[in-house]
C-alpha cells in the first residue's frame, strides 16, 4: 500500500499539512527548550569579599565648622547674587567650576542658581554627610524681600584643600512657597515623583517587582498541544479520505466487478432475428 496519493492535488496538500506539522513542531520544541533567562541571585558568591557596612558621619571638628562658616558667609553672597564673581570663583572648588572659567562666570555664566539671599551670616547648614576633607550639607536660605519671596533649601559639598573649605557643589533642592490659607507649602523634589500608589495600578495595589514575566513549561506544552491537534485534524481527515478513495477505486476497478451481468432470457430470445436465411436474405 503506497503511502502518499495517486492525485497530484492530493500530493500537494498533503505535503503542505506535513510541512506545517513539522514547522509547528519546531516552534514548540524552541520554545519549550529556551527558558527564561536566570534571575541573578541576590546572595553573594562564595568567593565574594566580605561585605563591608557603609556609615554616614556626622560629626564635624569645631574648628572645622568654624572655618566652613567663614567660607559660606563669603561664598553664599557672592555667589547667589553674582556681584562678586571672583570671590565665588576663589572659593569653588574643582567640580563646582568643571569646565567654565573666571571669564564666564564674569559674564554670568556659572552652574550656581541666582537668589536674592537675605543676611550676612549662614552658620544654620545641617550637616548630611561628613568624612575626612570633605561635608555634605543642606542650608535654608531666605529673600531679601522677606514674606514676599521663598525662602529656599541648598544642597553643597564642602572640599578641604590645605588648610582652605571650598564649596564643590551648590544647587536648589527645595522651595518654600509663600504662606497660604492652609499654611505654608514646600515644594521639592519629591513633589515631582510619583508616588507610590500612583506607580502601581489605578486601585492602588503596589507596582509590579523587577522579575520579567514568563510563561511555565506547562502551559507552553498546553498551547503547543491545541496547535498541532489544530493542524493534525485536517491532515487525518485528508489520510482517511484519500485511502477511502483508493479502497473504493481498487473495488471498481478488480475483474469481478468490471465483468457485466448476463442478460435476461427475454432479452436473449428477443435479440435472435426470426427467419432462416442469412441477414437480409431469403430462401431460394
Amino acid at each position: 500500500m503506497r503511502l502518499l496519493p495517486s492525485s497530484p492535488r492530493a500530493r500537494r496538500r498533503f505535503f503542505r499539512l506535513a510541512a506545517a506539522v513539522v514547522v509547528v513542531g519546531a516552534i514548540v520544541g524552541i520554545a519549550i527548550g529556551v527558558r527564561s533567562p536566570k534571575q541573578p541571585s541576590a546572595a553573594p558568591s562564595k568567593n565574594a569579599p566580605q561585605a563591608r557596612i557603609v556609615r554616614q558621619s556626622k560629626y564635624v571638628p569645631p574648628a572645622d565648622r568654624r572655618a566652613i562658616d567663614q567660607t559660606l558667609d563669603q561664598f553664599v553672597p557672592a555667589a547667589l547674587s553674582g556681584t562678586a564673581p571672583a570671590t565665588a570663583w576663589r572659593l569653588s572648588g574643582p567640580e563646582l567650576r568643571g569646565g567654565t572659567t573666571l571669564s564666564q562666570w564674569r559674564h554670568g555664566t556659572s552652574p550656581i542658581p541666582h537668589y536674592p539671599a537675605s543676611g550676612k551670616t549662614f552658620h544654620n547648614w545641617k550637616t548630611v554627610d561628613a568624612g575626612p576633607g570633605y561635608v555634605d550639607f543642606n542650608l535654608l536660605v531666605h529673600p531679601q524681600r522677606g514674606p514676599k519671596g521663598s525662602s529656599e533649601v541648598f544642597a553643597g559639598q564642602m572640599l578641604k584643600r590645605g588648610n582652605r573649605w571650598l564649596v564643590n557643589g551648590l544647587y536648589t533642592i527645595a522651595v518654600f512657597a509663600r504662606p497660604n490659607k492652609t499654611g505654608r507649602h514646600e515644594v521639592g523634589p519629591a513633589d515631582y515623583a510619583a508616588s507610590p500608589a500612583a506607580q502601581g495600578n489605578a486601585n492602588g495595589t503596589p507596582p509590579p517587582s523587577g522579575h520579567s514575566a514568563s510563561l511555565s513549561t506547562t502551559w507552553l506544552l498546553a498551547g503547543g498541544g491545541v496547535i498541532v491537534l489544530a493542524l493534525l485534524f485536517p491532515l487525518g481527515f485528508g489520510v482517511a479520505s484519500v485511502i477511502r478513495s483508493r479502497r473504493a477505486r481498487r473495488r471498481y476497478m478488480s475483474p469481478e466487478r468490471r465483468a457485466l451481468p448476463p442478460l435476461p432470457r427475454s432479452a436473449q430470445s428477443s435479440s435472435e432475428a426470426p427467419g432462416t436465411g442469412g441477414v437480409g436474405g431469403r430462401p431460394h
